[in-house]
């Protein structure tokens, strides 16, 4: 009985510790729409599309990451060993998500992170900026994890663009962090650790889910069901 109690719990607390696109404006060749994704919007400018007759651009030949730009970013919070090395963990940020990145979204494509000399010539250029990163306080979460307290924050903006066509494709806003995480911590929050690696690699994987069809394969059959 405990050992359910547990794993409730751990399941609770591992959907606090989330990523999320905040909201959704969709513009098509015939007109434009509007409409919220989360209630919990962060003021975002929203996804933007560019389509033909409503169909979304999906399966690029490949995939291209640039480094998001961080310098007008707010990065504050339990970052680094001492306020010295803040500009340096700072300076890496972007390196770590180019990283994850990769990793995601070679789910979808071949995925390479580009150097500053170069340009791609096909496929999805993927870049796009920081506006927040805070890492929160360990030990607020120790005492009041449970109630918000010491939670770490991440913003970003994502810019998706068509290289061949020279058109940006999607564009989106996402936020979240480590919410109500106590000092225990889940598979996707840290606990008294460094939040911001655990939010960095939750909104690549968030940016993979967003530009996939349907990454967690509902509806795959294995075997014929039609009689």
């Amino acid at each position: 009985m405990k050992q359910s109690i547990v794993i409730v719990f751990s399941i609770f607390l591992c959907s606090c510790a989330n990523m999320y696109v905040t909201k959704t404006d969709v513009a098509t060749a015939g007109g434009a729409a509007s409409a919220p994704v989360d209630a919990k919007d962060f003021g975002s400018k929203g996804v933007h599309m560019v389509t033909s007759c409503g169909v979304g651009a999906s399966n690029p030949t490949a995939i291209y990451i640039r480094p998001f730009c961080i310098d007008t970013a707010v990065f504050e919070g339990d970052e680094a060993a001492s306020a010295g090395e803040m500009p340096i963990r700072k300076a890496l940020t972007p390196v770590e998500f180019a990283e994850d990145l990769k990793e995601e979204l070679e789910r979808i494509a071949p995925a390479r992170i580009l150097k500053d000399n170069e340009r791609p010539r096909v496929g999805w250029l993927v870049d796009g900026y920081f506006t927040a990163v805070g890492g929160g306080s360990p030990l607020a979460r120790f005492f009041f994890g449970p109630l918000g307290a010491g939670r770490s924050f991440l913003a970003l903006h994502v810019r998706v663009t068509d290289v061949s066509r020279g058109i940006v494709v999607y564009e989106f806003d996402m936020a979240g962090g480590s919410r109500h995480q106590g000092k225990f911590g889940t598979l996707r929050a840290s606990g008294l650790g460094k939040a911001t690696h655990f939010d960095l690699r939750n909104a690549a994987e968030r940016v993979y889910w967003t530009l996939s069809t349907n990454p967690s394969r509902y509806a795959a059959r294995t075997t014929p069901v039609l009689q």
